[in-house]
């Protein structure tokens, strides 16, 4: 009996297995998905305290934003239902992930009784809701491709070439995925041989934001030679960090103390990002790629736990802050990449910090 159970959820394992084929593209698709998300949160705030919260309908109807953002999704499904990857798959990440945003703006009117769009927790709970999403969409990116994953995506990059664009990373990205994962499976050499043999388009030139990213971290490969480095990016994230820790002390100790867990965790939270951030400075002359990992990882206690705390009290005042907080992440991401790269070239990641760093031409601003 026991034997018979096993079976059936080893079947079941393999039935889901065979569903969930994740595409090489996860990363790109999620964070566009989160980042219009977002972006549709923010803007659609934005609008409505400028233009002073204006209402379409009349006295009797009132068509909420909510709407429209079920309308996106739905021409998201629709795109995604009717339409072979992967042309639409860009087109269903942002309009699914702006619709998204739309809706879930409307939250405060969903969990309270007297339908109360200015309920002053919601903010925080989107929040919390898009940092969840986040930390999900990461574990997703993160497992190792699996071999039916390897072969489907070699596919979908003979999808690209039958309708002529397949770029030639593109193709190479795809040998590579092959040879990784499943070598042995019966398709393989097949499939190998037409990626070799279609043809490829000449990948475009850089877009303007791209250009611009790339001539920034050229001047950050210039600055790490120079003697005012480590004392000027040490000092950058400790002010920042001792920035949250005032500012999350002034606004629990200016009110009715620290009586809760919520207000605790957010003091502890706002102190361990500050001791990660000196663990970092202390690493900064002798091991570069380490200190920026525990910035980084400063920077993302402050994400993850501190900003929920601070948009609860401050609403939209703590967009600001969160803004900030998420370009330092996003140059953090990109230093880090150059780092292991050059950690790499040299074979290791304690290797001397005088080691000039390389800009790839594949490197562009790092999603969110």
């Amino acid at each position: 009996m026991a034997h018979e159970f096993d079976d059936e959820v080893r079947k079941e394992r393999r039935r889901m297995r065979a569903v969930a084929i994740r595409t090489t593209d996860v990363s790109r698709n999620l964070d566009l998905f989160l980042a219009f998300a977002v972006a549709g949160v923010l803007g659609n705030r934005f609008f409505l305290v400028v233009t002073g919260y204006p209402q379409l309908g009349n006295s009797t109807l009132h068509i909420s934003h909510a709407i429209w953002g079920g309308v996106m999704m739905v021409t998201a499904i629709v795109v995604a239902v009717a339409f072979i990857a992967p042309s639409g798959r860009t087109v269903v990440a942002v309009l699914g992930g702006a619709g998204f945003g739309w809706f879930v703006d409307e939250l405060g009117k969903f969990i309270t009784r007297d339908v109360n769009y200015f309920f002053r927790p919601t903010l925080a709970l989107i929040y919390s809701l898009f940092v969840v999403m986040y930390l999900v969409f990461r574990s997703l990116e993160r497992r190792a491709f699996r071999p039916e994953e390897g072969i489907l995506n070699a596919l979908e990059a003979l999808k690209s070439a039958a309708i002529g664009r397949l770029e030639e990373p593109q193709r190479q990205g795809a040998l590579s995925l092959l040879d990784a994962t499943c070598k042995d499976h019966p398709l393989t050499p097949k499939v190998r041989d037409l990626l070799h043999h279609v043809a490829t388009i000449p990948r475009p030139p850089p877009a303007r934001l791209t250009r611009m990213w790339r001539r920034l971290l050229h001047l950050y490969e210039g600055w790490t030679e120079r003697r005012g480095f480590v004392a000027t990016v040490s000092a950058f994230f400790t002010v920042l960090a001792l920035f949250d820790v005032a500012q999350v002390l002034a606004i629990t100790l200016g009110r009715s103390g620290l009586h809760d867990f919520v207000r605790w965790a957010t003091v502890i939270s706002s102190v361990v990002s500050l001791l990660f951030v000196i663990v970092g400075a202390c690493l900064l002359p002798r091991a570069r790629l380490a200190a920026f990992r525990w910035f980084e990882a400063g920077v993302l206690v402050a994400i993850f736990i501190t900003q929920v705390f601070l948009f609860a009290n401050d609403q939209l005042g703590g967009v600001l802050d969160l803004a900030v907080t998420l370009a330092v992440w996003a140059g953090l991401r990109s230093i880090i990449g150059l780092e292991a790269a050059a950690a790499r070239d040299v074979g290791g990641e304690t290797a001397p910090t005088s080691e000039p760093l390389a800009v790839t031409p594949d490197a562009a601003p790092p999603g969110p």
